[in-house]
């Protein structure tokens, strides 16, 4: 089972979260205060910590070297509301694997937390579109064919089990493509799932 340690100046909105992220069976996640950070993650030995860099009582450089310089050497997901190019730069020198601002919603922290335990970096859409502007793309065509696959069958109405099935993958797989799907193309709910998808001529 994977573990994320998820810590946060307001320790109840910490707890909140890992109530809500937590899979029973494959991912357990823990919320903390934010005093004595490493003592508290490296008794914890998670695979991924969620921190906001400015709840840090020390220099975020200095920080990371002593966490990630030990055994353990978790992934680190930035969770904000600062959001700038300076914010991204300095996370990134310091070994953090993505930035999100805390005005994201559940399901692109769920995404994140995916991305960045199967091995990648995330970045949401306020922090994406500091690190690449847009290139004058269509935004079906930021999708990967299986994201568009998932979608589409979003919208006729079929549930993540059933998708699952059809594509030969995983529920939760099915609920990663989906989420980053609609991150990319800012959709917010199924009802605008489904009239992107007639939109675009993908249902009918």
């Amino acid at each position: 089972m994977q573990k994320v340690f998820i810590i946060d100046r307001n320790p109840s909105l910490a707890e909140a979260l890992a109530a809500q992220l937590s899979v029973p069976g494959s991912l357990m996640c823990e919320g903390a205060p934010s005093d004595n950070h490493l003592a508290r993650i490296t008794e914890a030995a998670p695979d991924l910590v969620i921190l906001d860099p400015s709840d840090l009582d020390q220099d975020l450089d200095l920080f990371c070297a002593t966490l990630l310089g030990g055994g353990g050497k978790p992934r680190l997901l930035s969770y904000s509301f600062t959001v700038s190019r300076a914010a991204i730069q300095g996370a990134l020198a310091a070994g953090f694997h993505g930035c999100m601002s805390k005005y994201s919603t559940l399901m692109q922290l769920e995404a994140a937390i995916a991305a960045i335990l199967g091995g990648g970096v995330y970045f949401d859409p306020r922090f994406a579109e500091l690190l690449w502007p847009a290139q004058n793309k269509l935004p079906e065509d930021l999708l990967s064919l299986r994201e568009k696959e998932v979608l589409v069958r979003t919208a006729k109405g079929l549930a993540s089990k059933q998708i699952a099935m059809d594509l030969d993958i995983s529920a939760k797989t099915v609920e990663t493509y989906k989420a980053r799907a609609v991150q990319k193309l800012g959709l917010s709910d199924r009802s605008k799932v489904f009239d992107y998808a007639l939109e675009q001529g993908w249902i009918n």
